[in-house]
Parts: C-alpha cells; sequence; structure tokens
C-alpha cells in the first residue's frame, strides 16, 4: 500500500540514495517472510545493532533468492572476502543489478551486525568476521547523514532505516572505498524483508 508509512519509509530511503546516475523509481514492494529463513534468523536474537540494507542482484536469480535466501557461495568473493554483501546507499547496491527491458529487482534485507569490525582497505580474504565480532564494514568516504536515521520495528526487534542525502565521512576520508559495505559471513544474519521491482533510468 503506497500510502503506509512503511512504503513512505522505503520510497524516501531510495531516493535519497540512489545518487546521481541512477534514479530508480518504485514499481511495486512486495514483503517477504520466509518461515525457515525466520527461524534460522532467530538463532540471531541475541545480535543488536540491525539495519535494513540493500542487495542488488540479477533479475534472474531472484526465484532462487526467494526459494533459498541469500547464499554465500563457494566462489564467491570481492573486496571484503567471500560473505554476503549489503549497502546502505541504493546506488552502490545497483551497480549489481542486472535488469530486463529497463526493470531491476532489488532486496532490503534486515541484517543483524552485531558487533561490527571497521576496516578503510581491501581484505579479500576474509571468510569470517575477526574474532570478537559480528560483520565487518567497510566504512566509505560518504555515508547517508546519520542524524536522519529512523528505527523501526520488526517483530519486536528495532532495526535502523537510513533516510538521509550521503554526506562526506571526514573521519574515514582516506578509505579505499567510497561507498560502505556491509558484510555478514553467516547465513542466518540475515532476512529478506521486501523485495521492490524498479524501473531503472
Amino acid at each position: 500500500e503506497k500510502n503506509t508509512e512503511m512504503f513512505k519509509i522505503i520510497q524516501k530511503y531510495l531516493k535519497e540514495t540512489s545518487g546521481g546516475y541512477f534514479k530508480p523509481q518504485i514499481i511495486n514492494v512486495w514483503e517477504v517472510d520466509r518461515s525457515a529463513e525466520g527461524q534460522r534468523f532467530s538463532e540471531n536474537d541475541g545480535l543488536e545493532n540491525r539495519r535494513l540494507l540493500w542487495h542488488g542482484t540479477n533479475i534472474a536469480v531472484v526465484a532462487a533468492i526467494l526459494k533459498s535466501g541469500l547464499r554465500i557461495m563457494p566462489h564467491s568473493g570481492g573486496r571484503v572476502g567471500c560473505g554476503i554483501y549489503f549497502a546502505s546507499e541504493n546506488s552502490k547496491s545497483a551497480c549489481y543489478v542486472r535488469p530486463s527491458k529497463n526493470t531491476g529487482v532489488m532486496f532490503l534485507s534486515e541484517v543483524a551486525l552485531g558487533k561490527e569490525c571497521t576496516i578503510t582497505k581491501d581484505d579479500c580474504t576474509l571468510k569470517k568476521a575477526p574474532a570478537g565480532y559480528d560483520s565487518v564494514v567497510a566504512r566509505g568516504r560518504v555515508e547517508p547523514d546519520p542524524s536522519k536515521d529512523v528505527v523501526i520495528t520488526l517483530e519486536g526487534k528495532e532495526v535502523t532505516v537510513p533516510q538521509g542525502k550521503p554526506i562526506n565521512q571526514p573521519q574515514y576520508s582516506d578509505s579505499y572505498f567510497s561507498n560502505s559495505e556491509y558484510l555478514i559471513y553467516k547465513e542466518s544474519q540475515c532476512r529478506l524483508r521486501y523485495l521492490l521491482e524498479l524501473k531503472m533510468r
């Protein structure tokens, strides 16, 4: 429903973080509720620091993701190692969207980040969060204005959702990453919440 508070939050999140290159328009938003994923996600009930984050993908694999959830592929890897990648900026995740006839698909996932290990340089060897940490955040030189974040409640848990435009982060001005990337190395630490069908322009 386009007049609901949650739709407005998602729409603002998309608008404020879509950057200058991609200006996606919402065609549809679906709430996702995979019961098996919910049971698995409950293993992390003790983890605080939850965020609703973007994940872009090829439209061809959406059915597989809806069936099995986001998976860590054995041969997958990137600048922050072998994990599941999320972003607080739509423009970052949009780079991974492979649209069909200008229609793309993106997910918004609730991610239980717990204690974050902050890095500012590539480490492609990572296969799990360092000892004492639950996730890795490659901090970008810009980040959606944290003062504009809102907190929603999903199944009794507080979840932070960015709502501000990306602003410079002086403390990370030397970072190798322009935009932040959020990494988990356990599939159980994320739960699909929303599927967005977007007109990519």
